[in-house]
């Protein structure tokens, strides 16, 4: 599977540009890619641009308080797309018509992020997505280096007890991501996010898991450094649409990471 994963974030069911977190100042997507911020446009013009098939969608207006947008995910699974949905899995319990919406869920992957959540009991939700035989991603989010949750208990914990804390209901992939450094093409593997030492504590604790990090990405090389820190796979979205990620780019990062998973095992 392709290390980078490009980002969509759907709102008023258009593909809008992420700028730090600040949802209010969000506007459709302008793409030298496209001209058009329809989901399903989009997410073709990425492809035909990365080969990347599989693709992080985040629901914007969930967050707000709407419910989860089944048209739009069932279009892009049609399409053949494979699918990772963030959106508010915990207001009105949407996670429970998961299956009654989605059809095509081969290719479906759930996460939960921290900013949806307010105490430890929520994350029993992990647990339930599992039971209905649906993998959980769990996302640990920051908002300029601090830990980003709903109030509750759950925001005095460090950011290993919460990896530690899901791992325990089953979770195996895990996202790493601070919202301020999304869309500012910044650079994601600065000292600032904290996530490099926190990577390498997490491998070293819990070597089997999955981590995906991003949030800034300029360019190939900011890339490869958060694969070599340990992660599995890094989310994209400025950079795509700016084209400073081109097809070679994607092919020798895929293939430089077969390479180290094949001197590691």
């Amino acid at each position: 599977m392709n290390p980078v994963i490009p980002v969509l974030d759907l709102m008023i069911s258009q593909i809008v540009l992420a700028a730090q977190g600040d949802r209010e100042t969000y506007r459709p997507v302008h793409s030298k890619l496209t001209q058009s911020s329809q989901p399903i446009d989009v997410a073709k013009a990425i492809f035909n641009q990365t080969g990347c098939d599989v693709l992080y969608l985040a629901d914007i207006d969930s967050f707000n308080g709407a419910n989860p947008n089944w048209n739009v995910y069932n279009d892009l699974l049609n399409a053949g797309f494979g699918l990772w949905i963030d959106a508010n899995w915990v207001s009105g319990n949407q996670y429970q018509k998961i299956t009654e919406n989605i059809q095509q869920r081969e290719r479906l992957k759930i996460i939960l992020s921290s900013e949806t959540l307010a105490n430890f009991t929520d994350l029993d939700l992990l647990t339930k997505l599992i039971e209905l035989d649906i993998t959980p991603i769990f996302s640990l989010d920051k908002k300029a280096g601090k830990l980003f949750t709903q109030p509750g208990n759950l925001a005095d914990a460090t950011s290993l007890e919460l990896v530690q804390h899901a791992f325990e209901k089953g979770v195996r992939e895990f996202i790493l991501l601070d919202l301020a450094s999304v869309g500012t093409m910044a650079g994601c593997a600065n000292s600032e996010n904290g996530f490099g030492d926190l990577i390498q504590e997490i491998k070293q604790e819990l070597p089997e898991i999955k981590i995906t990090s991003g949030g800034g990405a300029r360019h190939a090389s900011d890339i490869q450094t958060l694969l070599k820190l340990g992660c599995e796979h890094v989310l994209v979205a400025s950079a795509i649409h700016q084209c400073k990620l081109t097809p070679d780019d994607i092919s020798d990062l895929t293939a430089h990471r077969q390479t180290t998973q094949a001197f590691t095992q």
